[in-house]
């Protein structure tokens, strides 16, 4: 890495302990509140200074900071003030700081993933004319943490210093603050060069029909950044640009993704800039400048030293060019390969004949943005209506703090007891602790890295609220959390929209009470911390609804009914057919049956668990309460218009939170636990699948919400609540038709767009279910059963796994009508029935589910379609009156 980057930039990527780079952003903030006076441009060099300090000498910024495990706090600087520290910790920081120049970091290698520093001002110029991002994207290295809380103390090992002693080594560049700025002087062309030093820079030159041309900066810059982390292969994107290129580390050609054509590449050294040499007395005089501060022994006046050297830093660079701009390369060069276009997976357009492209500043950070894909109906896919946020996020990540407080887009009140709570009981995953200051750190990666590759402020977007006919939302892991990151900071749109995650956010915070929402987004970005490297993308989650009910189902009734898999709640939990509960997932390319109402999250209204399937299970599925950022939330007196509809379906999404099952606990479907809620069983397997005629990979399972038709909504003064949950009112045998159709209508693939039905087929081949059709809208459990085998038999490629429980969340007891007297009916009625409730032994029929499937199985689907709809009236059970109907 010291050839093209400069060693300063393998000591930040090797940096393994100490500060972490996601810490900058919330430091910089923090610098920027405490040190007023700098003016606007002293904020923004600021910004930059703390990220460049945290590379280059990580024990000495912590201590400026305050950060506990480099020590105790010095009482001279005023509460959370830069300072507190500092003076003990110099001379550690500077031991630390020479052993990393040395090359003796913890692991000996870089991680991979990081990217050597760059510290120039948003747009500057640096030492070699290389350009930072226009955003200043921050550089990673070293594991996640952001505890801006933690004040005191000294982990095991620390060395702990006299505060009077010497701030370290102040003879030259060797290690503390002398040695960080005497590093940054030098990669901003302020430092006088050694006179063995070789002269030149290092560049990457693109051969074309003219001889060899110059890449762009920041296309060098990558490539160098590849080449020190050994692979062997690095695509670039070019937002302005539609021409893709793969070049090859080791046989060093440029290939044109689009055309074929190859080139050869090479790196190179040139002629610096006289400028650069020119200005080595500039850093001697800072230098000398900075020794007398620091033997001044004062803290307070070192920080405001600092903060003036680094300002001037900032000006000389910017002067550096005409009118304060940067000056761009003038030489020809290309970038490796253009940034995904506006319209997402859609063809790419002719290939460019020009040999090199213009120079571009594609991003720092080598992340491949994900490839999301959209349809806003059948056949409109590829590309989407774009919103713009009303904050950058990469700005928004220097405002993000440990999140022990509230973030902007919280409720506090609503915030403050989970926060509490997660700090006193820290949830484990993969064996280790997951601190909040560990997700703010997510968070900070997250709103840093582009995973659109739009540019940062510009999104796609499809609202997935009627009129929602062959709508896809296809979007990576990595997107997701993102969006959930900018929700939880408060960012909107310019449009002045706001979007159904939002929205819910807003409506949630108004009941502090109601706070497992909060649970539920802030596991899924602790799961996703520990699972995606910086800069993986994970795995693609797949988001559609289907067209319009067409009665196609009816074409298939002369398949023949297989038999179901039928399994049975055991007293330890377990279930009589060795698969999980489908409820809490596990069994692969199993979808969980969302017993639904018109929105997917009911009445709880995304903010809580409740007695009820559908407003419990999306708590604990986090991705599917995410995806309700697409939908527009505009009307905030109507929850629905910021909530999913139904029938939809998420393709790989996973459970998060423990725990959950279909039987009820205490009441609720489901219940989070004191401590580990965290669900540390999650499959991290993935299938490979086709979206838009692309490979993806996607996890094997799914969610999908259907909604039965309600019997209690439409019963009227015609029967009792009684004769309803002991299957004895006659309506709720009349909507066969209409439940096979809406069965149909959210399981079967070909009812959704057909870009995606080859996912969907890869994705689900069994279906999991409670008594849908039986909840909470008091429809009859034998009823229901039949419905769904039968309707299952209609879908192609797909069986059924039925679950019975004695006590399931909604109607409970109701279900074990199912068993009949012969399979302990009653029994089942006393263990799960509330007491009260009304659920009557007595009611149980003498046949149970056993007897019907032996009556039905190997037989036509229009023999049990005729049946149930000429079954008889109540009060005898529906499976007691098919027995021996049609001859059987």
């Amino acid at each position: 890495a010291s050839v093209c980057c400069g060693s300063s930039g393998d000591i930040c990527s090797r940096r393994r302990a100490g500060l972490p780079w996601v810490r900058r952003a919330a430091a910089a903030a923090r610098w920027r509140e405490w040190w007023a006076p700098a003016g606007a441009a002293g904020k923004t060099c600021l910004h930059d200074a703390v990220c460049e300090l945290g590379c280059c000498s990580a024990a000495a910024v912590a201590a400026m900071f305050g950060w506990g495990q480099y020590g105790s706090l010095s009482n001279k600087s005023p509460p959370g003030s830069p300072m507190r520290g500092a003076r003990a910790h110099l001379k550690q920081s500077g031991a630390e700081s020479r052993n990393l120049k040395a090359g003796n970091s913890p692991t000996g290698q870089r991680p991979p993933g990081t990217q050597p520093p760059t510290f120039f001002p948003p747009g500057s110029a640096g030492p070699s004319g290389l350009q930072r991002n226009s955003r200043g994207p921050l550089v990673r290295g070293g594991s996640r943490s952001l505890n801006l809380n933690s004040r005191a103390g000294s982990g095991p090992g620390q060395q702990q210093v006299p505060e009077n002693s010497d701030s370290g080594d102040e003879s030259g560049q060797g290690g503390g603050i002398l040695g960080t700025v005497s590093s940054i002087l030098g990669r901003l062309g302020m430092e006088e060069r050694a006179p063995d030093e070789e002269q030149g820079i290092l560049v990457w030159e693109v051969e074309v029909a003219g001889g060899w041309v110059r890449l762009d900066a920041e296309t060098s810059q990558l490539l160098t950044q590849a080449q020190a982390e050994g692979r062997r292969s690095v695509q670039n994107c070019d937002a302005r640009s539609t021409q893709k290129y793969m070049v090859d580390l080791e046989s060093l050609e440029q290939t044109n993704q689009s055309t074929g054509e190859k080139r050869g590449v090479r790196c190179t050294r040139v002629a610096e800039d006289s400028k650069t040499r020119r200005s080595g007395g500039r850093g001697r005089d800072i230098l000398e400048a900075l020794r007398r501060l620091i033997a001044a022994r004062s803290a307070l006046l070192l920080a405001a030293g600092l903060a003036l050297i680094i300002t001037s830093v900032v000006v000389a660079s910017t002067a550096a060019s005409p009118g304060g701009k940067p000056q761009t390369d003038s030489g020809g060069g290309g970038s490796v390969a253009p940034a995904p276009s506006d319209e997402g997976w859609s063809p790419a357009p002719p290939a460019a004949t020009t040999p090199a492209l213009a120079p571009t500043q594609p991003p720092l950070v080598p992340i491949q943005p994900g490839q999301w894909y959209m349809c806003t109906t059948l056949g409109q896919c590829g590309s989407a209506p774009r919103r713009t946020w009303s904050t950058d996020p990469v700005d928004l990540a220097g405002a993000v703090a440990g999140f022990n407080a509230a973030p902007p887009g919280v409720s506090a009140e609503a915030w403050g007891p989970v926060a509490a709570h997660w700090s006193a009981s820290t949830p484990v995953f993969q064996g280790t602790d997951v601190q909040l200051g560990d997700i703010a750190a997510f968070v900070v990666e997250l709103l840093c890295s582009d995973p659109f590759g739009t540019g940062g402020k510009d999104i796609p977007f499809v609202d997935l609220r009627p009129p929602s006919e062959n709508k896809v939302v296809a979007v990576t892991q990595r997107q997701l959390a993102f969006l959930v990151a900018n929700a939880l900071m408060g960012n909107g749109f310019t449009d002045g929209g706001s979007d159904g995650l939002t929205a819910g956010l807003l409506r949630c915070g108004a009941n502090p009470a109601k706070s497992t929402y909060l649970y539920s987004l802030l596991s899924f970005l602790a799961v996703l911390s520990r699972e995606l490297a910086p800069g993986d993308q994970g795995s693609l989650l797949v988001a559609a609804t289907p067209k319009g009910q067409d009665n196609s189902w009816m074409n298939n009734l002369g398949t023949r009914l297989p038999e179901p898999t039928v399994c049975q709640r055991q007293a330890d939990g377990s279930f009589d057919c060795g698969l999980s509960d489908f409820m809490a997932g596990g069994t692969q390319k199993q979808a969980l049956t969302d017993i639904a109402g018109g929105v997917v999250g009911g009445g709880a209204q995304l903010c809580d668990l409740a007695a009820s399937q559908d407003e419990s299970l999306v708590q604990f599925y986090s991705e599917v309460l995410a995806f309700s950022f697409f939908t527009n939330g505009a009307n905030k007196d109507d929850s629905a218009t910021g909530m999913l509809p139904v029938p939809w379906v998420l393709l790989g999404a996973r459970r998060y939170m423990n725990h959950l099952s279909g039987n009820s606990m205490g009441g609720s479907c489901g219940a989070i636990p004191a401590a580990n809620w965290l669900n540390e069983a999650i499959s991290s397997r993935t299938v490979p699948v086709s979206v838009g005629g692309t490979q993806q990979k996607v996890a094997p399972s799914a969610f999908v919400g259907v909604a039965s038709v309600c019997s209690a909504c439409n019963v009227g003064d015609s029967c009792s609540h009684e004769e309803l949950i002991n299957n004895k009112c006659d309506l709720q045998r009349r909507h066969l038709e209409q439940d096979l159709s809406n069965w149909y209508q959210a399981f079967e693939p070909s009812m959704y767009e057909p870009s995606v039905q080859q996912a969907f087929r890869s994705v689900v081949s069994r279906i999991g279910t409670g008594p849908w059709g039986a909840g909470v809208w008091y429809g009859d459990s034998q009823q229901s059963f039949l419905t769904v085998w039968l309707a299952t038999s209609l879908l192609s490629g797909i069986t059924l796994d039925y679950y019975i429980y004695p006590s399931f969340c909604e109607n409970q007891g109701n279900q074990c009508f199912v068993l009949g007297t012969s399979g302990g009916c009653g029994a089942c009625v006393e263990q799960g029935a509330l007491p009260g409730a009304g659920v009557d032994p007595g009611s149980c029929g003498p046949r149970g589910i056993t007897d019907i499937i032996s009556q039905f199985k190997g037989r036509s689907a229009q023999e049990l379609y005729d049946a149930l709809l000429q079954v008889g009236q109540p009060p005898d059970q529906i499976f007691d009156l098919l027995h021996g109907s049609h001859g059987i």
